[in-house]
């Protein structure tokens, strides 16, 4: 679609579009009520690059219609697209149907952006300049996806600056189970640059909404392989910003060339503990971090006997379990932190040197709250294969 652009030069059009614009104002015409808002949680974002790059921070989605199982079938096209100015319009390129498309543009100055759709509806931007932050080097990032009530995607992605992937798809993902691949250096790059958008220190912890129900996220900042900091997100509570690295990194996997990894029994835990002490593995994406350092582990033959803490983690479980059965599917692990002996599924164990000691480095070790001989209850394993 064409845009028709007030009487400016082409040299200047092109200068005053170049940059980031965020959605003030709609107006609808022949509307006596206050117009809805056309976005659930956030405004448009968008930055037109010089080269003709078109970015749209909310991203473009392609969701399947008249399907009420739409969230495990969803593709996210990414957040690039390509504009182009020639003589007094402006064009886009639709990622959904790869033609050009837009609307009017009824004012193009340094500072204000107004377009008028098929509708007449009236959209104003304004000129932003997003906020950037010195963080210390993050060299690897974790994000896992939790369920919610329907059919929200449940996954694990771990990448780190190199371009090395892990992704783990447990259910409603366009792809189930475990896969490798490597990015390209341009997406790699552009994944760790977001973090210049995102002061880390500043976050909370944890972010939620007042509501039942909804979807809950993880994601973990590692530095020189240490655990920086981990936050927590129910409801879609966290900052833009933040919430979209979440969104770019965890739907990675669409677009990237995945090898399968043949994995019997994920290890993932989420509580281990001693007579006095605990392991504070609460959060998915800390587990699946542990995960993928203990995929590098080296077999040992060390019996390893005295290990301080016990955990447990659980096979993959058929879709009609009997719940009354969990026990059957549960396999112990014994560790110190650096040498993990866990139980496999014929109920014979292997243990695996990590090479240094995972809870300490991260000081993950707690002591317990509880008396040494009530021990907490079973936290049911939230990745199974």
């Amino acid at each position: 679609m064409l845009i028709t652009i007030s009487c400016t030069s082409e040299k200047e059009n092109k200068k005053n579009i170049v940059g980031e614009w965020i959605f003030t104002e709609i107006k609808i015409e022949n509307s006596i009520e206050e117009p809805p808002v056309p976005f659930l949680l956030d405004p448009p974002n968008i930055i037109f690059c010089a080269d003709g790059t078109y970015i749209n921070k909310n991203g473009f989605f392609k969701i399947p219609e008249n399907d009420d199982r739409w969230e495990n079938k969803t593709l996210y096209l990414g957040e690039k697209t390509k504009y182009k100015i020639l003589e007094d319009s402006l064009s886009f390129l639709n990622p959904f149907t790869n033609k050009y498309e837009a609307a009017k543009v009824v004012k193009l100055t340094p500072d204000t952006l107004i377009l008028k759709q098929k509708d007449k509806s009236l959209f104003t931007y304004v000129r932003h300049i997003s906020k950037q932050y010195k963080n210390i080097n993050i060299d690897k990032i974790v994000v896992s996806k939790a369920s919610c009530y329907g059919t929200c995607p449940v996954n694990s992605t771990v990448i780190d600056n190199q371009g090395k992937l892990i992704f783990y798809g447990q259910r409603f993902n366009t792809q189930e189970g475990f896969f490798q691949a490597h990015l390209s250096k341009q997406i790699t790059e552009d994944i760790f640059k977001e973090l210049n958008t995102i002061g880390i220190e500043g976050l909370e912890k944890h972010y939620s909404i007042n509501a039942s129900d909804m979807a809950s996220t993880t994601i973990t900042f590692i530095s020189n392989g240490k655990i920086v900091k981990t936050i927590s997100d129910y409801g879609s509570r966290s900052p833009f910003e933040l919430r979209r690295l979440i969104r770019n990194i965890s739907y990675l996997y669409q677009h990237s060339d995945l090898k399968e990894m043949i994995i019997q029994d994920p290890i993932l835990v989420g509580i281990l503990q001693s007579k006095t002490q605990k392991v504070g593995l609460i959060n998915d994406s800390e587990s699946f971090y542990l995960y993928s350092e203990l995929l590098n582990a080296q077999s040992t033959g060390n019996n390893a006997e005295k290990l301080p803490f016990t955990g447990n983690y659980q096979l993959d479980l058929p879709e009609n379990i009997d719940y009354k059965k969990m026990d059957f599917y549960e396999r112990l692990i014994y560790t110190d932190g650096r040498i993990f002996k866990i139980q496999l599924r014929d109920k014979t164990f292997k243990t695996l040197d990590l090479g240094y000691n995972f809870f300490k480095k991260n000081n993950l070790i707690e002591p317990r709250n509880y008396p040494k001989e009530v021990l907490p209850p079973n936290s049911p394993a939230r990745f199974s294969k």
